[in-house]
C-alpha cells in the first residue's frame, strides 16, 4: 500500500519539543506465567497499562498533523523492528508508518503467535495472525490499518504478552520517555493541529506555530477517561 507521504527536502525546519504529563496513579495488571517458564521467567509478568513517574507519562504518542511532505522517516530504508525476547514485545510502543512493512523477530526458542489487531474504540479487528516457531526467524507483515491509528499486539501462546503500536501518516511523530519528554525535529514552518495520544487514557490536542529554524514547545495534560 502506497503511504499519502513523500519525501523532500524541509528548508529552515524548525523543532517541536515539550512534555505530556498525567495526574494519577500509574495503571498496571498481573498475569500468571503459565508455560515456557525457562524462558519466560516464573511467577507473574506486570503488564503496565499507565506508566507515569512524578507526574510524567512514558509511552505517549505525539504527532504533528497535516504535513503531506518533508523528512524522511528514521532509517530509511530499513523497516521498524518488533522484536519478541525473554516472551516480550520489544518496544512495548513504538510507531510504524501507516500502511508501510513491519519486520517481526523471535528471539525466543519458544513457538510465538503474533496476533494484531486494529482498535477503533471498543471495537478490534485482525490485521494479521500467525505463528513464529523458530528462533532467529523474521517475518514481514504490512500494517494495513482502514479506520484506526492504534495497533494492540498480543501473543495466542502466551497471554501474558502485549504491546501497542501507532500507525503514523508521516515521520513527525514521537514516543515520550520515561519523563514525559519528546521531540520531533525538521518540521516545516507552518501552524499545526497537534495531538498526544496515549491507547488507554484517550487524546489532547493543542496547536503550535513553528518559524523558520525557531523551537515550538508545547506540554499536553491527559486526564483518566
Amino acid at each position: 500500500m502506497a503511504l499519502a507521504y513523500d519525501v523532500a527536502p524541509v528548508a529552515d525546519g524548525g523543532s517541536l519539543a515539550g512534555k505530556v504529563l498525567f495526574k494519577g496513579a500509574p495503571v498496571s495488571k498481573k498475569m500468571l506465567i503459565t508455560k515456557n517458564n525457562d524462558v519466560c521467567g516464573d511467577g507473574e509478568r506486570e503488564i503496565v497499562e499507565v506508566a507515569v513517574k512524578n507526574g510524567a507519562l512514558e509511552n505517549a504518542v505525539v504527532v504533528i498533523d497535516g504535513i503531506e511532505k518533508g523528512k524522511a522517516w528514521a532509517a530509511a530504508g530499513k523497516k521498524p523492528l518488533l522484536n519478541q525476547k525473554g516472551c516480550r514485545f520489544l518496544p512495548p510502543m513504538m510507531v510504524v508508518p501507516k500502511g508501510g512493512d513491519l519486520d517481526i523477530l523471535n528471539s525466543d526458542p519458544v513457538l510465538h503467535n503474533i496476533h494484531s489487531y486494529e482498535v477503533v474504540g471498543a471495537t478490534r479487528r485482525t490485521l494479521f495472525n500467525f505463528g513464529q516457531p523458530n528462533q532467529g526467524q523474521t517475518l514481514t507483515k504490512a500494517v494495513s490499518v482502514r479506520r484506526g491509528e492504534w495497533v494492540k499486539v498480543e501473543c495466542d501462546a502466551h497471554d501474558f504478552m502485549h504491546a501497542w503500536m501507532f500507525a503514523a501518516p508521516s515521520p513527525y511523530v514521537a514516543v515520550t520517555g520515561a519523563d514525559g519528554t519528546f521531540a520531533i525535529a525538521d518540521v516545516p514552518p507552518g501552524k499545526y493541529k497537534v495531538r498526544a495520544l496515549h491507547p488507554v487514557l484517550g487524546v489532547k490536542e493543542g496547536e503550535v506555530t513553528v518559524l523558520a529554524k525557531g523551537k515550538a514547545e508545547i506540554t499536553f495534560d491527559l486526564v483518566a477517561k
